[in-house]
């Protein structure tokens, strides 16, 4: 995934992170979006958006953007970079974007 993202929006900053050093990572780069196979639990109401990609791809994919929240079966690639190029209108846009 990140690599995909490195390739299609090569301005954006991406880390890779383990699960279990999820929250060591957030901590230090503070990302304006998280794409995680979990649910928001490092950091509840701290982002502006936070997209849930379970490993089980028969799974939904939650997608919270600016504290609205969405469902998708099985996303493509287009629509993860759909969700980058939204939380990069939020910050743009948004004075005080609402967290996910």
């Amino acid at each position: 995934m990140a690599s995909a993202v490195r390739t299609h929006r090569p301005h954006v900053e991406v880390v890779a992170a383990r699960l279990d050093a999820l929250g060591e990572e957030m901590s230090g780069f503070d990302p304006h979006l998280v794409i995680c196979s979990h649910p928001n639990t490092v950091d509840p109401n701290g982002r502006p958006a936070w997209v849930e990609l379970p490993l089980d791809p028969d799974q939904v994919t939650g997608i919270c953007l600016n504290g609205e929240y969405s469902e998708s079966a099985n996303p493509t690639l287009k629509e993860l970079l759909r969700a980058i190029d939204e939380t990069e209108r939020l910050l743009h846009t948004e004075l005080d974007p609402r967290n996910c």
